[in-house]
């Protein structure tokens, strides 16, 4: 994935404008590819999650986790009863004959108190199952309506909806007057909107759109990265353009999740109390898609790190030099790239024909990009092992603390030796300590050298 080799430019007017040129499309082509990555991951995780009912559905745990959705569930649940249902009225019935006068505040108090029984009641299983079987039900629907409609769903008129005439039955059952009021409830109690009649041509066209983009879409976009590094002059710059590239989208696709949701969520819900729950569950549902965007930025960096390790810079090349050892066999650097392989594989909650694709780009990435360094590292570097390493390491931090030592030692010494003022002795065994480290001077060397510097010769 990364080399040190550097082209040597053309001495031609003509190859020099060849080269600006392959540069200029080498960065078109990384922009398109940008794009389409971002459109991709649209486009993927509308096929993954929002149009997969066992997906969808498996949030609703997650949904009703969130104390904002869980009350705005039950809020509209008693709310819904209380309009539908003369609550009151049934309560009088229920009251003998000199308490029916206190049937209205009895009403009310039972009102305020549904909330907080509603919102318990979501967080047990019984009611946690009845939303699941409606959202279930629903997501079927949509599905089916956005594909042109089915055998018992018909697209001609009318809106998706989400039905918690269940959640209503189950509240009423809770505050202790289901029996009277079941069969009172109106067909349409407890309906929420997913989508409306007049936007159903514009969804079915875009589910369409999407459906058929999540299946070509990642793969021409792995292409155009392909592309991209082929026109490249020199391939560690097309890697730190490809760092870059994830890097942008990454963010930009968050950005744009965060103000999808405000339109979706403005577009859905009027009410102002109801849209704090609605974030909310906008951004559970999205979580797979912005993960996505922040594995971007990740692999982004990635790339953007392995660019300048290949680079001439002398950090660079220090930083080589430490791999060198390490690299000496493969064994080490596959084991790691095998566990982050693991890792990726095991976080994901869809696997798919994307998915794995992806995921074994990314190996074979990981794996050029290891034989590409540790080619490098060992040309430049032929007499690296993992003794060196240690040695190298050992005699750092030997010779920064024989410097610390003799640096905080000499004020309380008194005047130092003429010729050798501790800061000289400072300067001589650092710059020791470098030789050593550089392999200009041997063990022997060294330490013979060390003791003549500390004992003022």
């Amino acid at each position: 994935m990364t080399t040190a080799d550097v082209e040597t430019p053309s001495a031609s007017p003509a190859g020099a404008r060849q080269g600006r040129g392959r540069t200029v499309a080498m960065w078109v082509v990384l922009v398109i590819a940008g794009l389409l990555l971002l459109l991709s991951a649209f486009a993927v995780w509308v096929n993954r999650v929002a149009l997969n009912t066992s997906v969808f559905t498996d949030t609703s745990s997650e949904l009703l986790s969130d104390s904002a959705i869980r009350g705005a569930i039950a809020t509209r649940a008693v709310d819904e009863l209380f309009t539908s249902v003369d609550v009151e009225a049934e309560v009088k019935d229920q009251l003998p004959t000199n308490l029916k006068s206190l049937a209205g505040p009895a009403a009310a108090g039972l009102r305020q108190a549904s909330y907080e029984i509603v919102d318990r009641a979501l967080e047990q299983p019984r009611l946690q199952a009845l939303f699941e079987a409606s959202l279930r039900e629903t997501h079927q629907t949509l599905v089916q309506v956005l594909e042109g409609g089915g055998p018992r769903v018909s697209t001609q008129g009318g809106d998706v909806t989400l039905n918690l005439k269940t959640i209503i039955l189950e509240a009423a059952d809770r505050i202790g007057i289901g029996g009277q009021v079941a069969d009172k409830l109106p067909a349409d109690a407890g309906n929420i909107v997913i989508l409306r009649s007049d936007q159903l041509k514009t969804a079915q066209d875009g589910f369409q759109l999407l459906k058929t983009l999540a299946w070509f879409l990642p793969i021409l976009t792995l292409v155009a990265f392909g592309v991209a590094v082929w026109l490249a002059r020199e391939r560690r710059r097309a890697v730190r353009g490809v760092g870059v590239v994830l890097v942008v989208v990454g963010v930009l696709g968050l950005i744009a999740a965060r103000l999808t949701g405000n339109y979706v969520v403005d577009s859905l819900v009027s009410s102002r109390e109801d849209r704090h729950a609605a974030n909310n569950a906008w951004n559970i549902l999205t979580d797979l898609m912005r993960s996505s965007f922040r594995w971007m930025i990740a692999v982004g960096i990635l790339f953007l790190v392995a660019a300048w390790l290949a680079g001439p810079g002398r950090r660079a090349f220090a930083s080589r030099r430490m791999l060198a050892p390490a690299l000496q066999t493969r064994v080490w650097a596959y084991v790691v790239l095998a566990i982050v392989a693991l890792l990726l594989l095991l976080a994901g909650n869809v696997n798919d024909f994307t998915r794995f694709l992806v995921l074994i780009v990314l190996v074979a990435l990981g794996a050029t990009w290891i034989e590409l360094t540790r080619a490098q590292a060992l040309r430049e570097f032929p007499d690296a092992g993992g003794a060196n390493v240690l040695g190298d390491a050992r005699t750092r931090l030997s010779g920064w603390w024989e410097e610390r030592r003799t640096t905080t030692a000499a004020p309380a010494s008194g005047a130092p030796e003429a010729g050798a003022p501790p800061t000289d002795v400072s300067a001589k065994l650092a710059n020791l300590a470098e030789l050593h480290a550089n392999g200009k001077l041997t063990d022997e060397e060294y330490a013979a050298a060390k003791a003549q510097i500390l004992s003022g010769q």
